[in-house]
């Protein structure tokens, strides 16, 4: 009898092509007949067909979502389950108690606890998360708060708007005091909301805009022991497109640790989360982001060196492969290109 193939499951990676071949090759490297199962809405994206199985999932807020999905991994019996859509984490994690069901069925589950998951998907409130357990980030208000803008305004006159339930850069602008009601304002008309209602003043955030240089951050916990740091990679972005990095160089990991330990011991971490820091010219680090998922960030390292996906295949099936994957090579510049495939 043939023994069944190590099985993963990937959902909504769109166009991370590169990650289904980054798992298939930690599969490779470490021995294991393994499969990677791609999950996607769309059955004409450009991932799902690319799987070793291909399978339709109806969106993550239709009601037959979770029967779904439980009946893929009843079928499959795959160890790990990954999403790249912010969105069907914050159903999976909090709104319908997947992530649990899952775990009780021995999938493992790379992310943070409902919390912070809910934590960060809310702008607003992942700016008093952090600040509760002293990472620091900018101060932030809702666009209707008239009283916190003002207060904001007497000590800078360069101001960020974006949504505050969005994704990817949504509604990001950069803007003066004097136009910031105006661009909260419109925002506002694009902006996703949390209750299902039309965007409102409430659903965008303003923060000062912050000195120095951007960087890109990966931190990566255990698998297995919540909240256990297990690495740290870095990468200075160098530009950005739609939203996403588009070029960026590696860059030592150390000034960032600090902070990682923090989140990662906070928010019960497993796996990686891709956490957007803005550095100043003293060397002071802030926080203004945090995707609880595989960033637009993580090529730049693992073209470096770093594996974060033979990582997980390591924790999931129990083989000792020590600390060689979070080691990069810095000073490694990579730019993303086009590519494009025939989907139906």
């Amino acid at each position: 009898m043939t023994a069944k193939p190590e099985t993963i499951i990937i959902s909504s990676a769109g166009r991370r092509l590169y990650l289904i071949d980054w798992f298939r090759e930690a599969f490779e490297a470490l021995g294991l007949e393994g499969r990677v199962i791609v999950a996607e809405n769309d059955p004409t994206s450009s991932s799902a067909s690319y799987g070793d199985v291909g399978r339709s999932l109806p969106k993550y807020d239709d009601p037959d979502y979770g029967p779904e999905l439980m009946r893929l991994v009843v079928e499959f019996d795959p160890r790990i389950f990954v999403s790249a859509n912010d969105y069907e984490l914050m159903h999976v994690h909090v709104k319908s108690g997947l992530a649990n069901s899952l775990r009780d069925r021995g999938v493992l589950v790379p992310g943070v606890s409902a919390a912070w998951q809910a934590g960060c998907a809310d702008k607003l409130q992942m700016a008093k998360m952090l600040a509760s357990i002293e990472v620091p980030t900018p101060a932030t208000v809702s666009g209707a708060d008239d009283q916190g803008i003002d207060e904001l305004s007497a000590q800078t006159d360069e101001f960020v708007v974006k949504h505050r339930f969005g994704s990817g850069s949504s509604g990001l602008r950069g803007v003066s005091a004097d136009h910031v009601r105006q661009a909260v304002t419109e925002a506002a008309l694009s902006a996703p909301a949390a209750g299902g209602h039309s965007g409102t003043r409430d659903d965008v955030v303003v923060q000062p805009k912050l000195p120095g240089t951007e960087y890109g951050v990966d931190i990566i916990g255990s698998l297995t022991d919540c909240g256990m740091l297990s690495g740290v990679l870095a990468r200075r972005k160098v530009r950005m497109r739609a939203g996403e990095t588009d070029k960026a160089v590696t860059v030592d990991p150390a000034p960032f640790t600090r902070i990682a330990e923090r989140i990662a011991g906070a928010s019960d971490l497993t796996g990686l989360i891709d956490v957007d820091v803005f550095v100043d010219d003293f060397g002071g680090a802030s926080v203004i982001d945090i995707n609880p998922r595989f960033g637009g960030g993580y090529p730049f390292v693992h073209l470096a060196g770093a594996d974060v996906p033979l990582y997980y295949l390591a924790q999931a099936f129990g083989v000792d492969i020590g600390e060689g994957w979070s080691r990069y090579e810095p000073d490694v510049v990579s730019a993303k290109y086009e590519s494009i495939r025939v989907t139906g």
